[in-house]
């Protein structure tokens, strides 16, 4: 049976092409992936695609997305980070980028592997990817 990905509900989570962001920012988006499908109970889903995916498919642009792994490793979030508001910091050392009220974009980073990691948690932990779903899912606000 083919698996189709609706637009409005399939959140793409988008990891850098390249031996080091496959190796270490694909484990956080594959966790992140099972977060978001839980709270997708079965009808709202996450699929984990690398930038040069995200940068050559026109239909990209269609979904809501979150990008792992700083401008340096990320052509995506290279693409998306000088627009996207700075959400959290610590330290200048980890970032969390979004919109608080609108938007379907989101940047997960840190500047190395263990910062992108701390990163990943603080969107979880402190409700940044609820709150991302709530937007793009049209979830009613808490």
């Amino acid at each position: 049976m083919a698996r189709y990905f609706e637009i409005g509900s399939t959140v793409l989570l988008v990891v850098g092409y390249g031996i080091l962001p496959e190796e270490e920012d694909r484990p956080i988006a594959y966790d992140l992936k099972r977060m978001i499908n839980t709270r997708g109970q079965g009808t709202r889903s996450a699929v984990v695609v690398t930038d040069m995916w995200t940068l050559n498919q026109e239909m990209a642009d269609l979904f809501p997305a979150i990008a792992i792994g700083g401008p340096g490793v990320n052509a995506f979030t290279a693409q998306i980070y000088e627009e996207l508001p700075v959400a959290f910091t610590r330290e200048q050392q980890l970032f969390i980028q979004m919109h608080p009220d609108h938007g379907k974009r989101a940047a997960i980073w840190g500047m190395d592997h263990q910062a992108t990691r701390e990163a990943g948690e603080v969107f979880v932990k402190d409700g940044f990817l609820d709150r991302f779903l709530d937007l793009i899912w049209h979830r009613r606000e808490r």
